[in-house]
């Protein structure tokens, strides 16, 4: 992918708030349509990753027009939408942009296009709504612009690339699973572990037992997780959280599931033990005497559970990297979010298994609570998966056990 000629930069706002702007990459001058857009963004997305996404998608949409020599800020800013050529014209370029040097669109390219071109249709339908002159119309204004962008909708959707895809959940299977664990148990216990390994087994074990997203573990605070009198584990939501800002600034994990209280369920889980052995022997900050001598003290500035060598909150890009370290000693594809994939594929499989109909709807709904998913159709490409399991295994005993005998 090309450099594109609008940049977007991402910073802190005094009041702790992540923000955006988008900047024109030669003279640097900022984008007055899109500086507008950010304010009323800004205000209403408690999550900087939203925000950063619907930013992105302007980004395109005003790096096109760029490129085109088209005044899509006085266009947009006048509220007028944007003609079936010309939303054609940028979806054209899109699909050249999200395709990159490749002959054709993979799955995940289709559906980052959909998601940008929906990004960039509301970015100018809000223009619309707000400055669209109705005085030469004798409609109610409501009425008008109702009419108008559903217009514009047809027009935007008739872009969109079709395609039926019903995700089903990737998975690690035992044998990987075992691997990861044998690798990063061996590392993190050895008579003199390097931290990472520690912090990596710990983050291992968070998101294999509970499947808990790497978001939420770089969030878990001191206060959220288990003593010896109390085992579970507190998720907190973003919008839950009161108290200091969180010193990874712009790029702090914020949890969006909802807020859940967990206990371990594995008879051979690692846990409260593995969470206070850390906080007692990892959880460190290093410091330097007057002598120069090395120490480690457990005095941290912030409550934050996982930290770095320099005792600073652990940061997502570090963690990324652990992730990269574990695929290349162990040779299994590894993400994070592969773990909490595995736990789920394994506990949608063991409630669906109960043969009690009352009690197999009682353990999916706990199981929607333990994800921390608001809507219950979050399962559904666990049920895929499972389903595409049963009918693998029910083809295996049909063709090895059974013969049709109609058919010779």
């Amino acid at each position: 992918m090309s450099t594109l000629p609008i940049l977007l930069r991402r910073f802190q706002a005094a009041d702790g708030r992540a923000r955006g702007i988008l900047v024109d990459a030669r003279s640097y001058a900022p984008s007055i349509a899109a500086s507008v857009y950010e304010a009323s963004l800004s205000r209403r997305c408690r999550s900087p990753n939203t925000l950063y996404h619907a930013l992105s998608s302007a980004q395109l949409l005003l790096s096109w027009a760029c490129e085109a020599g088209f005044d899509i800020e006085r266009r947009i800013l006048n509220g007028l939408s944007l003609e079936l050529q010309e939303i054609e014209a940028f979806a054209h370029w899109l699909d050249g942009y999200c395709r990159g040097s490749a002959a054709a669109l993979t799955r995940s390219g289709i559906n980052t296009y959909n998601a940008h071109l929906a990004g960039a249709q509301r970015m100018v339908a809000w223009f619309v709504d707000r400055y669209c002159d109705s005085s030469q119309t004798t409609l109610p204004r409501g009425v008008f612009l109702d009419a108008l962008q559903e217009s514009s909708k047809r027009a935007w959707k008739s872009q969109r690339i079709k395609g039926s895809f019903d995700p089903i959940a990737p998975d690690l299977s035992d044998d990987d699973i075992s691997a990861i664990e044998t690798f990063l148990h061996n590392a993190a216990t050895c008579e003199r572990p390097e931290r990472r390994w520690v912090r990596a087994y710990l983050i291992w074990r968070l998101a294999i037992e509970f499947g808990l997203r790497i978001g939420e573990i770089l969030a878990l605070r001191v206060e959220d997780c288990p003593s010896r009198t109390d085992p579970a584990f507190r998720i907190v939501r973003i919008d839950g959280r009161d108290g200091e800002q969180d010193p990874r600034g712009v790029y702090a994990p914020r949890p969006k599931s909802l807020g859940r209280e967990l206990a371990p369920i594995l008879s051979n889980s690692v846990f409260p033990r593995l969470v206070i052995d850390y906080m007692a022997d990892h959880r460190v900050k290093k410091m330097r005497r007057a002598g120069g001598h090395v120490i480690w003290r457990p005095v941290m500035s912030h409550p934050y559970l996982l930290v770095d060598d320099g005792g600073d909150p652990l940061s997502v890009f570090t963690t990324r990297n652990l992730a990269k370290s574990i695929e290349e000693n162990t040779g299994v594809r590894f993400t994070w979010h592969l773990a909490r994939h595995a736990f789920f594929n394994r506990a949608y499989a063991a409630a669906a298994s109960v043969q009690d109909p009352t009690q197999r709807s009682i353990r999916l709904n706990d199981l929607i609570y333990w994800g921390g998913w608001c809507n219950p159709s979050s399962l559904d490409c666990y049920v895929r998966r499972a389903r595409m399991k049963r009918a693998r295994t029910g083809l295996a005993i049909w063709n090895g056990l059974n013969r049709w005998e109609a058919l010779g």
